[in-house]
């Protein structure tokens, strides 16, 4: 029987009673590590806990994956004020500084889930508990390490590499690694996790064989090593998945045949739900009839607005056009209006305002036959990628790619992903993986600023080398005396 993941938000290692209907990590005692760390299941609950920042993670990880590209702005609010609203349009429009909430929620959570995945890997190999569960978890734990580090370094840079438990102040604070050692750990441990994770879970939402040979495409592609990312994406297309027939039921359905790594969330009380539905609804007064409860929505809504540069990507005839992007909405007052937003993840009514059970999905078949598309065109084998890149275009009902050469379906291959993929958190490092992100954005941002007058003027007018990566919030360098500064901050 399979069973479903759901994380809590307890911080500490805790006991927890395995039920048949999924995996609770519930607060019951304090607990030691003379007392934890001794069962199959002390350890299955600790890898529980280690997929818990995720869900911190992606509640606004399109502040810096969409809303830094070319894909989304936000509605204008003129009358609010504050970080939480400052701190997301300062990223869109590429003024962003050293104090920002969304650049230190990704850090920080980064290095959450590091911590709890070292306080696993450093006791596992020395426990008792059956072989085979025991590759699992290993597995599991050094998939998590690997992602959460490959978040930091693409984001970031270089970062401190911890790969033990800190046990004590001075291990603590560590002077940043170069990003080549960074991606040499990652490609270690995800390599690793391949070579112990099933291709099949019977726990939904933990992570697989496929998850951790796509981590492994997307760095491999990350640093141009093109027959090493050849190899790892390949691989995934012999683990069974497929493509969802309908688009819009990859987002409606959860754990999908496409899925390869999705981050679980849970509508209800539990403290495990997101509300991405009401931050990318309009910043109106009330939602009802866009999302089903009544609600004021002008301080939650108003993100990952659709930009008109990505509207126009879509070909005639794409159906992930109406399944991504909505053109008019009722507002509370039952007036119709005629503005976009994104409904990639609206798929209420929901019972409470503000309280949503969407999953995130981060990795899926799409995304991996794209990826591996691209990468037989670098390699100089363009008839071998396009039926890859055509797979995707006729799920989506669209006639197979006209391009040929590599140039041409270079640029084929970079559209496809972009509506493809919109909003899911991959156009700004496609951008920055494949050398476009100042061209584009630079061009971008004269567009965008003609057609949104309420955007500052300064925005988009920073968009240099230095700010392809973000800052290193300024709370770390504060309490970390060891860090550095990226240039440009």
């Amino acid at each position: 029987m399979r069973v479903r993941i759901l994380l809590t938000a307890a911080l500490a290692l805790s006991l927890s009673a395995c039920k048949k209907s999924f995996i609770e990590l519930v607060p019951k005692t304090v607990v030691t590590e003379a007392t934890f760390f001794k069962t199959a299941d002390d350890y299955t609950q600790a890898v529980v806990g280690s997929y818990q920042p995720l869900r911190s993670i992606y509640n606004d990880g399109y502040v810096m994956g969409e809303m830094r590209s070319d894909n989304a702005t936000y509605f204008a609010s003129p009358g609010l004020q504050g970080g939480q609203f400052s701190d997301k349009w300062n990223i869109s429009g590429f003024l962003d500084i050293t104090i920002n909430m969304n650049g230190l929620n990704k850090y920080a959570n980064c290095y959450v889930g590091i911590a709890r995945t070292n306080a696993i890997l450093d006791r596992i190999d020395k426990s008792t508990i059956d072989a085979a569960v025991k590759a699992n978890l290993k597995g599991q734990a050094q998939f998590l390490r690997a992602f959460y580090y490959f978040e930091l370094v693409q984001y970031f840079g270089g970062v401190p590499l911890h790969l033990k438990e800190v046990t004590s102040v001075a291990e603590a604070s560590l002077p940043r690694s170069p990003a080549a050692d960074v991606y040499k750990q990652v490609i270690a441990d995800a390599t690793s996790a391949a070579s112990l994770l099933p291709a099949k879970q019977t726990t939904i939402g933990m992570v697989t064989q496929g998850s951790a040979k796509t981590l492994l495409g997307y760095v491999y592609m990350t640093l141009k090593q093109y027959p090493q990312a050849e190899t790892a994406l390949t691989g995934v297309t012999a683990l069974g998945y497929s493509l969802v027939p309908n688009y819009a039921n990859i987002f409606t359905t959860r754990n999908t045949a496409e899925s390869i790594f999705e981050v679980q969330y849970l509508e209800g009380p539990q403290g495990q739900q997101n509300n991405f539905a009401f931050q990318f609804a309009p910043n109106i007064s009330n939602v009802k009839n866009i999302l089903g409860p009544s609600g004021d929505n002008k301080t939650t809504g108003g993100w990952n607005k659709p930009t008109p540069d990505l509207i126009a990507a879509y070909e005639a005839g794409d159906t992930r056009k109406a399944a991504s992007i909505a053109f008019s909405y009722v507002d509370g007052d039952d007036n119709t209006v005629n503005d976009t937003y994104c409904k990639k993840y609206t798929h209420g009514p929901y019972a409470t305002f503000n309280n949503c059970g969407d999953d995130w999905i981060v990795y899926r078949y799409a995304d991996v036959l794209l990826l591996l598309s691209e990468c037989l065109n670098e390699e100089g084998k363009s008839g071998q990628a396009i039926p890859y890149l055509n797979q995707v275009r006729a799920r989506a009902g669209l006639a197979a790619t006209a391009a040929s050469n590599q140039a041409d379906l270079r640029i084929a291959i970079a559209k496809e992903r972009r509506v493809e993929l919109a909003f899911e958190n991959h156009r700004w490092l496609d951008l920055v993986r494949t050398g476009q992100a100042i061209n584009v954005m630079t061009a971008f941002g004269v567009k965008i600023k003609q057609q949104e007058p309420y955007l500052p003027a300064n925005a988009y007018t920073n968009i240099t080398q230095n700010r392809l990566i973000f800052p290193i919030p300024q709370s770390e360098i504060d309490i970390n005396h060891l860090l550095t500064q990226n240039p440009g901050y």
